[in-house]
């Protein structure tokens, strides 16, 4: 605890905290081919048939922020918490976010701090979060009957399909010249590939 006379101050939602999550697997087979609606004879039912769309999409809320600074005699704390008057932390932006020349969180919201004064900040702000995580992974594949023993599978793969950027946590001690300023990419941009799997 950060002081024990006062256990009130460690009230706090989690930090992996999530308002809304959302988890989608489908798996459609498309209707062409022999024992589907079209294309069920010839050349066609063979290239066109046995293809099947599969995707899973996840939605996901941003997790609590929470923000500390040094403690001035860290031998007691490693941390501190700042003194807070407002939740409000957010910085202001005009228009979309860039974090190229937006800071996500105002320094400014925290007021000048006496060095031995323990602050009075939750541990995780519920209404400051980060970024929402969104994505979209697809994959469409085929399975070849080669003979009765040996069967081939392919497959094409994309994650992230629609390239969404999800920005990082912002820098959270207050000490830091960077604080509030995002400087990396939490997910990964779209990625593509192709799968074959002999069975037998």
């Amino acid at each position: 605890a950060q002081d024990d006379g006062n256990r009130r101050l460690e009230k706090s939602i989690g930090p992996f905290d999530q308002t809304h999550s959302v988890k989608l697997n489908t798996l459609y087979e498309l209707p062409f081919g022999k024992g589907r609606r079209w294309l069920t004879q010839g050349i066609a039912s063979h290239i066109a048939g046995g293809w099947r769309l599969s995707a899973v999409q996840n939605y996901l809320s941003g997790f609590p922020i929470g923000v500390s600074r040094n403690a001035p005699l860290p031998i007691f704390n490693a941390n501190n918490r700042p003194y807070i008057t407002t939740y409000d932390w957010r910085a202001q932006v005009d228009g979309s976010f860039d974090p190229a020349r937006n800071r996500f969180l105002s320094a400014a919201a925290f007021p000048a701090q006496p060095n031995f004064l323990l602050g009075n900040g939750t541990r995780f702000n519920p209404k400051v979060r980060t970024f929402p995580n969104l994505s979209e992974n697809v994959s469409l594949g085929k399975t070849f009957d080669l003979t009765e023993r040996f069967r081939l599978d392919f497959r094409v793969e994309a994650f992230n399909l629609l390239n969404r950027v999800v920005f990082s946590s912002p820098t959270t001690n207050l000490n830091s010249n960077s604080f509030g300023a995002i400087t990396s990419q939490a997910n990964s941009p779209r990625q593509m590939q192709l799968g074959l799997k002999l069975y037998w």
